[in-house]
């Protein structure tokens, strides 16, 4: 199994603050959003692969947020950033007003348009192969394969998720049937959660449509429907035995167990073959470098991931699935079941040592990964640093709102440009800013203030964040009073 990480989104207008705070300063989301310069001969090279845009428009249905991910996805293919909404709408020459219908329609004709923008000036058709057109051929494919499938599921998974009434335990336990054996114990249910539906670790029943959607972006080529559906129908029987569902649940259990204890075991019979030294000399060239990220991050294994993932995808390949991340870190069961889940040190340095290539220079191996972990060690420490300023005030917010969606949305809106609200409605900001479920109404404050910091870029200042804090939270006070007042008035007036 695949996992496509989803990237922000678009999405319907959120209307302008009606107070400003002399002297806040936005989050600049879009900081580096001009277009390239044209090539010439853009026109001619696109043309080229007007069969692949063709197919890629079809498969999105010319959604905007299937193509932001998309091009999401070939910017950092190319080792960038991924692509800001600011500039996303500009490549399609779209203005917040279009993207007040949803979903926001682009014409096949802006696409194409769009790509002759990606053309640089130095670009051939070969050269523009690799960077762009790559990336939407193996996706095109992926996708076609997936829908395909996810089509002969979609009825037997129904049936499951009502055999189960959604139990988020339930469809856990069919998940990692599908996993090979040694994987399942370095997927402990918390962490299928966040990584794999995108939900909360402590999540109790998944929507039907949201487990589809989320089973069907984890599918890679060799899964198959064929395969599937024995183990669909399996648990199917099982949850209409509540003594077998339940002995399936022990049984899924003490095999986690025993899998971990036959690791060890294994481990203390046979030491895994150690890194090569070859390795070890390149990767501790860079030792300054790797205890900084691993001090900036905390050892939390979704900052680590993201950037494992970004340096896979910087090289042309696929982001790294969760229980390979695991794997590499040789995270323990114990370990995974803790939240946040986090790496040491030294498991960091194992991970790292088991990437260089046998031809990789340290300068290769530089250029390759250390670059990424330069450049995302400078984002995470500028963030925490500043969330430690920032702490008490989001505190007071997230008391002041119960940690209401809503409110603290609108607290965030306010630290966005106002051409990038449209971008970022209720929902997508949930996802993808939150890391929660769409439809989520509540946030704990943990979950808050790590994902708070974690969409923090090296521009943003505390000092300049702090007065918006201070106005919602006030806001929300103010608000408290009054409703308090009325409730009074009202229970006296009745008696």
């Amino acid at each position: 199994m695949w996992m496509l990480r989803l990237l922000p989104g678009m999405g319907p207008e959120t209307k302008k603050p009606q107070t400003e705070v002399p002297g806040a300063q936005k989050i600049k989301l879009v900081p580096r959003a001009a277009l390239p310069p044209q090539n010439a001969n853009s026109k001619q090279i696109v043309a080229e692969y007007r069969e692949q845009i063709a197919s890629l428009y079809k498969m999105t249905q010319g959604r905007l947020e299937a193509l932001h991910v998309m091009f999401c996805q070939i910017a950092e293919h190319n080792g960038k950033p991924p692509l800001p909404p600011a500039t996303m709408l500009a490549l399609l020459e779209l203005t917040s007003d279009d993207c007040k219908e949803q979903p926001v329609i682009v014409s096949e004709v802006s696409l194409e348009k769009a790509f002759e923008k990606m053309v640089k000036p130095d670009d051939s058709g070969q050269n523009f192969y690799d960077k762009v057109v790559v990336v939407i051929e193996l996706q095109i494919k992926r996708s076609r394969h997936a829908e395909t499938e996810i089509e002969k599921l979609r009825g037997p998974f129904k049936e499951l998720h009502t055999s189960c009434k959604g139990s988020a335990n339930g469809l856990y336990l069919f998940f990692m049937e599908l996993l090979p054996e040694e994987q399942r114990a370095q997927s402990p249910m918390p962490m299928w959660l966040q990584m794999v539906m995108r939900m909360p670790p402590a999540t109790k029943s998944i929507p039907l449509d949201h487990f589809i959607n989320m089973f069907q972006g984890a599918m890679d080529y060799t899964d198959t429907a064929e395969d599937i559906i024995p183990k669909v129908e399996k648990h199917i029987l099982l949850n209409k035995d509540p003594k077998a569902a339940k002995a399936a649940a022990e049984a899924a259990e003490k095999a986690q167990h025993e899998a971990m204890a036959k690791a060890k075991e294994a481990a203390g019979a046979k030491v895994p073959a150690p890194p090569k030294p070859e390795a070890i000399a390149i990767v501790d060239q860079f030792k300054d470098e790797i205890k900084a990220m691993h001090e900036a991050t905390g050892g939390r294994v979704t900052s680590i991931h993201s950037t494992f993932c970004n340096i896979c995808q910087a090289n042309g390949r696929p982001p790294i699935p969760p229980p390979a991340m695991g794997s590499l870190l040789e995270l323990t069961q114990e370990e995974t079941q803790k939240q946040p889940v986090c790496a040491t040190e030294a498991q960091l340095f194992k991970a790292l040592y088991k990437m260089p290539k046998q031809d990789d220079t340290a300068e290769i191996f530089k250029e390759k990964v250390i670059s990424y972990i330069t450049a995302s060690t400078a984002r995470c420490a500028h963030s925490k640093k500043q969330i430690e300023v920032l702490r008490p005030a989001l505190s007071a917010l997230h008391a002041g709102c119960g940690g209401a969606t809503k409110d603290l949305h609108a607290f965030f809106m306010d630290l966005m440009p106002e051409e990038q609200r449209s971008a970022m409605p209720l929902d997508m900001w949930n996802m993808h800013v939150m890391r929660v479920h769409p439809k989520t109404e509540q946030i704990p404050l943990a979950q808050f203030l790590l994902s708070f910091q974690d969409s923090m870029d090296t521009e943003d200042d505390s000092a300049k964040i702090l007065p918006i804090l201070e106005k919602h939270t006030a806001d929300l006070t103010a608000a408290k009073v009054k409703t308090d007042q009325v409730v009074t008035e009202v229970e006296e007036k009745d008696s």
